[in-house]
C-alpha cells in the first residue's frame, strides 16, 4: 500500500523530499533495509538532500539558543548530556522505553540509543529545563516533524517536571502538559486528558516571538544559517 501511495506523490511531487523520507522511514520500521538503500540512492541520484534537524529553544531574557542533532559543541554541553540523561533515568523508572523504531539506520541497538538521546529537540528540552526557572513554559521549534521517541519523552518531562513544554514543528504545534499532548497523543507513562481546540491560537500567539528571531537568523545574525 506505501508502495502503491509513494508511487503516485513521486508523480505528483518528483522533488518532494518528504515522500521519499516517508516511504524510507516506512521500509526502516518494516526492517527492510534493502529498500531502505534503494529510496537512498535515488535520493541521491536526484540530488535531494534531507535538512539536519535542528531545534530553537527560548532561554532567559528571551534569548533563543540552536541545536543541532548530535551536536555537542554548546558551551554547556556537559550539563546538557547529564540533565538529559536524568531525565530519561526518571522517565525509565515510570517505564519508559527508547522508541528504536524511531531510527531509521540498520544499525545496532544500543546505537540507536546513542542516536535518539542526541536528537536536537531533546538537547533543547535539557537545555530549558538547565536555564529556565522552576514552573516556566519551555518552548521549542523545530525544523522537522518531531518523532515518535522525542513525543513521549515531551510528555513524560512535563509530567514529572510539572512543565508546560510547547513544540512547533513542521506539521503542528504540540502542547505537552501533565504528561499528554495537544495532538491527542497520550504518554504510555500517564494517559492524562489532551488539551484539543483552545489552546491553537494561544500558543500560536505564544510562539510569534520565536518564529521573527528564526526568521532574524536566517538572514544573517553572526553569520549563522537557519533552516526554517
Amino acid at each position: 500500500m506505501a508502495q502503491i501511495a509513494a508511487s503516485h506523490l513521486f508523480e505528483l511531487e518528483p522533488n518532494g523530499i518528504g515522500n521519499y523520507i516517508l516511504l524510507s522511514n516506512i521500509y526502516a520500521s518494516a526492517g527492510r533495509w534493502d529498500d531502505v538503500s534503494k529510496v537512498r540512492k535515488l535520493m541521491r541520484a536526484k540530488g535531494l538532500k534531507k535538512n539536519p534537524g535542528c531545534s530553537w529553544v527560548e532561554g532567559k531574557k528571551g534569548i533563543i539558543h540552536e541545536f543541532f542533532a548530535g551536536d555537542m559543541s554548546h558551551p554547556k554541553s556537559r550539563e546538557i548530556k547529564q540533565a538529559l540523561e536524568d531525565l530519561l533515568d526518571r522517565l525509565k523508572y515510570l517505564g519508559y522505553q527508547p522508541n528504536l523504531s524511531s531510527v531509521a539506520y540498520d544499525i545496532i541497538d544500543e546505537e540507536k540509543k546513542r542516536l535518539l538521546m542526541s536528537h536536537s529537540e531533546k538537547l533543547a528540552l535539557a537545555f530549558g529545563l538547565l536555564t529556565t526557572n522552576a514552573g516556566c513554559t519551555i518552548r521549542i521549534v523545530k525544523n522537522l516533524r518531531i518523532c515518535e521517541d522525542c513525543h513521549s519523552v515531551m510528555c513524560g518531562a512535563s509530567q514529572i517536571t510539572g512543565r508546560e513544554i510547547v513544540v512547533r514543528d513542521n506539521m503542528r504545534f504540540h502542547h505537552f502538559r501533565d504528561g499528554g499532548c495537544s495532538c491527542g497523543i497520550r504518554n504510555l507513562v500517564a494517559l492524562n486528558k489532551a488539551l484539543l481546540g483552545k489552546w491553537s491560537w494561544r500558543f500560536a500567539k505564544e510562539m510569534e516571538p520565536i518564529w521573527k528571531q528564526v526568521i532574524i537568523n536566517k538572514f544573517g545574525l553572526e553569520g549563522n544559517e537557519v533552516l526554517v
